[in-house]
């Protein structure tokens, strides 16, 4: 199945003290984080094009540093939802994958899983089992404790038919949803069913310097 990714890259790495982008930070392997998430889609015959969203200011040193054609480069918006509807506007393909920027090291058959899914889907994305005992808190003290068997930690890539998720992103302005992730648009703006498939513990999103350990 062919596909377009959008890479979600606006970040200023503030948590991480950088003082710059995290995406641009170098990795011990000699390679930006950026890049090291990049080389899995541009080693895939699937990925028809990607689409970077990036912040205006570091927009110009991604376009110098890749190959125009198939990457396009995308300015983004103040929060990371405005980012992702821009980057969708330049989607071409009818199957668009979203991804954190910050998450290197995604194992290929995680997106084998997802392609795979998203022949008889429309939404689809990564989830791991939480390992941890969850408690439900308010006022600083317990409520409950949740069942640890029906969640799920949700991870990117999250894939979606493009179609449906540009409404949902319209649909989402038009009632000021604000989610905290994609899926979250298709949850509450469609009657699609979103389907979650096996993630992977190795695909982390570097948010601190301790992901990097």
């Amino acid at each position: 199945m062919d596909y377009s990714v959008l890479i979600v890259a606006a970040g200023k790495g503030d948590r991480m003290g950088l003082g710059y982008n995290k995406v641009f930070y170098l990795l011990k392997e000699g390679s930006t984080i950026l890049d090291t998430t990049l080389e899995l889609f541009l080693k895939d015959e699937r990925c028809k094009q990607v689409v970077i969203v990036t912040n205006q200011s570091d927009l110009q040193k991604c376009v110098k540093k890749h190959e125009m054609g198939r990457i396009v480069h995308v300015a983004g918006g103040k929060t990371r939802q405005e980012s992702v509807r821009s980057g969708l506007m330049a989607i071409s393909e009818d199957v668009v994958l979203i991804h954190d920027g910050a998450r290197p090291w995604c194992p290929r058959v995680c997106i084998d899983r997802l392609l795979e899914a998203m022949t008889s889907e429309q939404a689809c994305i990564l989830g791991v089992k939480v390992k941890d005992t969850i408690k439900e808190i308010r006022d600083g003290y317990i409520v409950r404790t949740v069942d640890r068997e029906v969640l799920v930690q949700a991870q990117t890539p999250q894939a979606f038919s493009t179609k449906l998720i540009l409404d949902c992103y319209r649909k989402a302005e038009e009632n000021n949803l604000v989610a905290t992730d994609d899926a979250q648009l298709v949850e509450s703006m469609s009657d699609a069913k979103v389907r979650v498939v096996e993630g992977s513990y190795a695909n982390i999103k570097i948010t601190t310097k301790e992901d990097l350990r």
